[in-house]
């Protein structure tokens, strides 16, 4: 498990500190590095700057335990997790640990206790135990396995610093004495070891936050599903009959020109007309001048469902074409091509404007831009087929339908595409 875990406390001399930490690496340099933090008393001392806990697994992966990380902006997060689990992240309840959240630094899961300590201000010292973490979800997840040893870990502690206290109580007490006086000299806050009377406190706390690390691993793992494979694995019988039953396939791109190469040599006004002419359905005829029309016509390929790629494109050898209100006429004079259309639209509808929009991108290689108009083609199919269903439900003009249109945003530009999709494409 990619995680941190700390021990922090309060010293009062020095405020919220962390004062023992773990992690995973698979670096053995980070096992003979010294820490970086100055120790400042006694009570904010665990290891040493030079000493670390090492404990290896079978896999390689190496659980590494020490006074601060090798990090600074790890070192700097570990700090403010320490002063907000001591000061404010807080419950006074016993259920279990808190879980809180940044999207600057990352994720943390802290649980706060106190131990008992005769030389401490109100005879007690407060500890916490963080998690830190960067995926929210991950975290979210084993909290409550973490929160639960945490807690055993907790009590470890207090059940230890207890049997100390009541043995100093018992020589002398310090309730009765401060009473008694009204003064005392704090002085330094003691170590761990020392509240606990147990040298080796640290090497148990290694072996607790190991078998966190580890066992969160091993409990938890996460799976990428796509969208068509999550709902074959849920309900296999969810994809039937929808837009992931007969998936819009990619053909190889070095087949045919790419639309970049057709845009340049269409020109960008007429290349906008003929995408819109193909998307809704209207017939375009091309008459060949001295131009390899079949190229231009395969390259269109793209921008229909693979099972439904008959496009409605005619190459007509005669100029004597009859224009009509459902013919684009495409021609070439003098290295130039001219559409010819009676009814070319104010507005192109949404998928129009996407894909020039995309091909305007330099960013998207011819590659990308191939995969992209696959994914803008499915995006509207599966609009087509929904609003099919609730058209064959409800009616064309119901109000059901026209508020299903604004959640898709489907606009009323729109409608001539979609209505032509839901005609042709959608079974």
């Amino acid at each position: 498990m990619n995680a941190i875990i700390g021990l922090c406390h309060f010293c009062e001399a020095h405020g919220p500190r962390p004062l023992f930490c773990t992690f995973t690496t698979d670096d053995d340099s980070r096992t003979t590095e010294s820490s970086k933090c100055p120790v400042e008393c006694s009570g904010c001392t665990s290891l040493g700057p030079d000493t670390v806990l090492v404990s290896r697994d079978h896999n390689g992966l190496i659980y590494c335990s020490r006074e601060s990380v090798p990090n600074d902006d790890v070192t700097a997060f570990l700090r403010q997790a320490a002063l907000r689990s001591i000061t404010c992240e807080v419950s006074w309840s016993k259920d279990g640990g808190i879980v809180y959240f940044s999207d600057t630094q990352g994720h943390v899961l802290s649980y706060m206790f106190h131990l008992k300590d005769t030389r401490a201000r109100g005879l007690k010292r407060l500890f916490s135990i963080v998690v830190l973490m960067k995926d929210k979800m991950y975290l979210l997840n084993i909290t409550p396995v973490l929160s639960e040893h945490m807690k055993k870990i907790a009590k470890e502690l207090q059940q230890l610093a207890e049997s100390v206290y009541n043995n100093e109580q018992s020589i002398c007490s310090q309730r009765a004495l401060r009473l008694k006086t009204g003064k005392h000299d704090f002085g330094q806050s003691r170590s761990l070891m020392q509240l606990t009377d147990e040298k080796d406190i640290f090497k148990r706390l290694h072996t607790h936050f190991t078998w966190m690390l580890k066992t969160g691993a091993l409990i938890y793992s996460e799976n990428l599903y796509t969208s068509q494979d999550l709902l074959n694995k849920l309900q296999p019988l969810s994809t039937k009959g929808t837009i992931f039953e007969d998936p819009c396939l990619l053909e190889p791109i070095n087949e045919r020109i790419s639309l970049r190469e057709v845009e340049k040599e269409l020109s960008k006004d007429v290349f906008r007309i003929i995408i819109y002419c193909i998307l809704t359905g209207i017939k375009i005829v091309i008459i060949p001048n001295q131009t390899d029309c079949e190229r231009i016509k395969n390259a269109f390929t793209i921008l229909l469902p693979k099972s439904n790629k008959c496009l409605n494109i005619e190459i007509c050898s005669s100029h004597n074409v009859t224009q009509s209100a459902n013919v684009c006429i495409l021609e070439k004079y003098e290295n130039k091509f001219y559409c010819k259309m009676n009814n070319v639209p104010l507005k192109y509808p949404t998928l129009v404007n996407k894909i020039i929009k995309a091909m305007d991108n330099e960013k998207f290689t011819d590659a990308v831009l191939a995969q992209h108009m696959k994914s803008l083609q499915l995006e509207w199919l599966g609009i087509a087929k929904t609003l099919k269903a609730s058209v064959q439900a409800s009616g064309e003009k119901s109000d059901s339908v026209n508020n299903l249109k604004r959640v898709l945003g489907v606009s009323q530009t729109d409608e001539i595409l979609v209505k032509h999709w839901m005609d042709n494409y959608c079974d």
